[in-house]
């Protein structure tokens, strides 16, 4: 790397130009940037080049790469560097059968046809079946997805061809010296976008569970803050060189959010975080990698009289609630067409309950610091989030397998679960709780708490009546307790 560092602009790009196909440019303009200190650092420089460079720029470097097993390779008349790797893939002409050769003829001519530049994909790190099938599948992808594939294997050809010609220097004193060069990970979004959407799908024919009378609900009201984060080293250039010609606006997300939502065919708010991210993923080339978040914004339809001296819940008048929300989070990432769910969480937060019996807390440590009296009975308040996941995400999006967990059964069951069951402990709550959510929903992989105690203290009690209390709120630094269950493998 030192001897690499030390050339002159001219030198540095005879030496190494070769490592893009035909385009030495790259390798002019990542002079510039030095000093790299290591290769990775050196490919970083050059990556970055390609990613600033205009559309019609990338296209050339794109076109500068040969067909695999085309008219240069049967002519023999490749660079020294793509006859290498066309062989290590088992792609030399002359260990290939006439149909190969035809089979590979007609698959480059088709996908030029449709896309107007040459197939890439690096040989090197592939086999001829390996690439014979990617050549198949990605033959049924977008221009712009193909374009951003074919550039991601590029780089991966020219960091192969840069571990062929430059060794990283061995470590020395003035090396250790030197600080490491930087490595950034960068991300970008927009935050509690509110939507409002009314007349949504109704969410219908939910199966019943026996600690709940909820079945479904009409959406007449389906109101949350949705949250959109991008990942990705595209947007780097934008945090080192103010460059913001990758940067999808946050504003447009925001207006994208909006109008998307008014589109969504669907009844949940899980289902319309996975609306949105294919929406983001296949609208914008460079949001290959996202994670959306949904919080709920909670209304209930206030009680209106029916007319005839009745009263029933109202399907144009709502009430907003300051209790529990209902949350969603819903990460992916597009690979090459196809765009796949790579995490998911759901879940309420905020939820407050209290009962007056059926709760003890005795026989734990006592020492010189210990305080608190033992409560043989007490009322219990205790606040937290739930959170759940499900074995197959596919049961959360597709509401026709009827395994989706809604989430009003849920708060009815860790309800129910509070009422009746007598605890030693609120870690004793939280795993009954948690037992009879995974017993009643075998849908789900995995249930985690966080909780805070936040009972009340005592101040007295009537002598008449012992039931008759009085209590205050208690110190304000309150016990914390989490509990993660799984199902095992």
């Amino acid at each position: 790397m030192r001897e690499i560092e030390s050339l002159e602009r001219e030198a540095f790009v005879a030496r190494i130009g070769a490592l893009f196909e035909g385009s030495p440019w790259i390798a002019a303009e990542s002079w510039d940037s030095r000093p790299w200190g290591n290769r990775e650092a050196l490919h970083a420089a050059m990556t970055e080049v390609v990613a600033r460079a205009s559309q019609d720029r990338q296209l050339a470097l794109i076109r500068a790469h040969p067909d695999l097993v085309g008219d240069a390779a049967l002519a023999s008349s490749l660079t020294r560097e793509s006859t290498a790797e066309q062989r290590a893939a088992g792609l030399d002409p002359a260990t290939l059968s006439a149909a190969e050769i035809i089979h590979f003829t007609e698959a480059n001519a088709a996908y030029q046809q449709k896309f107007d530049f040459p197939f890439v994909i690096c040989a090197r790190e592939n086999s001829k079946d390996a690439i014979i099938a990617g050549l198949a599948r990605r033959l049924g992808n977008d221009r712009r997805t193909e374009i951003a594939t074919a550039l991601r294997e590029i780089e991966q050809i020219a960091w192969n061809r840069l571990a062929d010609l430059v060794q990283d220097d061995p470590a020395s004193p003035e090396a250790a010296a030197t600080p490491a060069p930087l490595r950034y990970e960068v991300s970008y979004g927009k935050q509690g976008v509110p939507v409002y959407r009314v007349f949504a799908t109704p969410l219908h024919n939910v199966p019943a569970i026996p600690e709940s009378s909820f079945t479904g609900r009409d959406n007449t009201l389906l109101a949350c803050e949705i949250s959109v984060e991008v990942f990705g080293d595209e947007f780097l250039p934008a945090y080192t060189h103010g460059d913001n010609t990758m940067l999808v606006a946050t504003d447009s997300m925001k207006n994208f959010i909006i109008r998307e939502t008014l589109a969504y065919p669907g009844a949940t708010m899980d289902g319309l975080l996975h609306f949105l991210g294919l929406g983001f993923a296949n609208t914008y080339l460079q949001m290959h990698t996202l994670t959306l978040t949904a919080r709920e914004i909670p209304f209930a339809p206030a009680i209106v009289p029916t007319g005839d001296g009745g009263h029933r819940p109202g399907d144009n008048l709502f009430r907003h609630g300051r209790g529990d929300r209902a949350f969603a989070s819903l990460s992916i990432a597009k690979r090459d067409a196809a765009v796949a769910i790579t995490g998911h969480d759901c879940g309420i937060t905020g939820i407050e309950l209290m009962k007056l019996t059926g709760s003890a807390f005795t026989s734990f440590l006592r020492d010189g610091y210990t305080t608190l009296p033992e409560r043989g009975d007490r009322p219990l308040y205790i606040e937290m989030d739930v959170a759940w996941q499900y074995t197959d995400v596919d049961d959360m999006i597709d509401l026709t397998r009827n395994r989706y967990v809604p989430v009003e059964q849920m708060r009815d069951l860790l309800a129910a679960t509070f009422d009746d069951f007598v605890s030693e402990s609120i870690q004793h709550l939280l795993h009954e709780m948690g037992q009879r959510v995974l017993a009643r929903f075998p849908q789900l992989a995995e249930l985690r708490f966080d909780a805070l105690n936040r009972t009340r203290d005592p101040y007295g009690q009537r002598d008449d009546d012992p039931r008759v209390r009085i209590y205050s709120d208690p110190f304000p630094a309150y016990g914390r307790l989490t509990l993660t269950m799984r199902r095992g493998v």
